[in-house]
């Protein structure tokens, strides 16, 4: 937002506010406090769930919140009014067990003034804004008609699904999942929504990033990894190294995301503000032609056709070459960004 960015800004690029908070996945934690000063928000806050001892419990007070289930089975019982809700789930191991091809993505919205009691086994997190208005409990899925869709072009295509807004769900949170491909960018072409006075090509929102990596094989004591930029046009010029489990707050400007070459990577991003004017991004105009980039790409890629490779020739090669499962699957997402497709019985 305009007003959170004045307030850190200076801070931010001098190195005295971290905007990077990273969790050990043992134990519950507020991540992201927006009542911080250290924290550079003002309206969003963030908290994860080690789920699998006592349930946590708690109340949203005058906050509404959206619960993610990350990994693991999970229970959530809502009471407002007297009045009892229960959803669940399973996630198994993670977002990356259904993707690609599928998304396994669940939010729950909590109202305001309610009791949450959350249970189960794995990993949960929640984000909380400011409520504008009363809704009811809910339960969100990626379905057909909340899809998973493909987005961006090139080196910039990622997969993106939007959860909770306050069209359908909510009063104030916005809430979704983006999928991406190793050494594939997000956030891409620039875009930002903190204008001043909000227009309808930008609003004025705060935003959080969940980044999660796919280390269902494990990642090594270096762990996988990814980029994170926060910049603008005013001075801020910040970089940041985030990987498995790191929170990254975002006031405002530009921040676009890139997943390093040996691994996919995800983000859970929650969006809110101070008013309840719709989300708006603007496209920063130095960047926006990359859209057309992509379009030309894109056509000559599907004039091209794409070029089959068996499976069976496919494990060949990663045999030969003794990649293990992780190993493969990121070859596997290399080669089908340079056009190649992994399917079917012959080549």
């Amino acid at each position: 937002m305009h007003k959170t960015m004045d307030l850190y800004r200076d801070r931010i690029q001098a190195g005295q506010v971290d905007p990077v908070r990273r969790w050990d996945g043992r134990n519950s934690a507020v991540l992201l406090d927006c009542n911080d000063d250290r924290v550079p928000l003002c309206v969003l806050g963030m908290e994860a769930f080690a789920l699998g001892g006592q349930p946590a419990v708690f109340e949203s007070g005058d906050r509404e919140q959206l619960i993610v289930p990350v990994t693991g089975r999970w229970q959530v019982r809502i009471s407002v009014n007297g009045t009892d809700v229960e959803f669940a789930g399973d996630r198994g191991q993670g977002p990356f067990d259904a993707w690609p091809g599928g998304c396994s993505a669940t939010t729950i919205y909590v109202p305001r003034h309610a009791r949450v009691v959350l249970d189960g086994k794995g990993e949960a997190v929640a984000f909380s804004a400011p409520a504008f208005a009363d809704r009811p409990p809910a339960c969100v899925v990626c379905d057909e008609h909340r899809p998973l869709v493909s987005r961006g072009s090139t080196v910039w295509r990622r997969d993106v699904v939007t959860l909770a807004t306050p069209v359908d769900v909510t009063s104030n949170l916005i809430l979704g999942e983006t999928y991406s491909p190793p050494g594939l960018w997000s956030g891409t072409p620039l875009h930002v929504h903190d204008a001043p006075v909000p227009v309808d090509a930008q609003s004025d929102h705060e935003e959080i990033y969940y980044h999660l990596a796919d280390v269902r094989d494990g990642a090594g004591p270096w762990g996988a990894y990814g980029g994170q930029f926060l910049f603008d046009d005013k001075g801020l010029d910040r970089a940041y190294v985030v990987g498995h489990r790191t929170a990254f707050a975002i006031p405002g400007a530009a921040h676009p995301v890139v997943a390093g070459p040996n691994c996919a990577m995800m983000y859970i991003w929650a969006l809110a503000s101070e008013s309840s004017h719709p989300l708006a991004m603007m496209d920063v105009p130095e960047f926006a032609w990359l859209k057309r980039v992509g379009g030309i790409v894109d056509a000559l890629q599907t004039d091209r056709g794409p070029t089959r490779i068996s499976e069976s020739r496919f494990a060949e090669l990663t045999a030969k070459a003794e990649l293990n499962p992780s190993q493969a699957r990121v070859l596997r997402f290399h080669l089908e960004q340079l056009g190649f497709t992994v399917k079917g019985p012959s080549a």
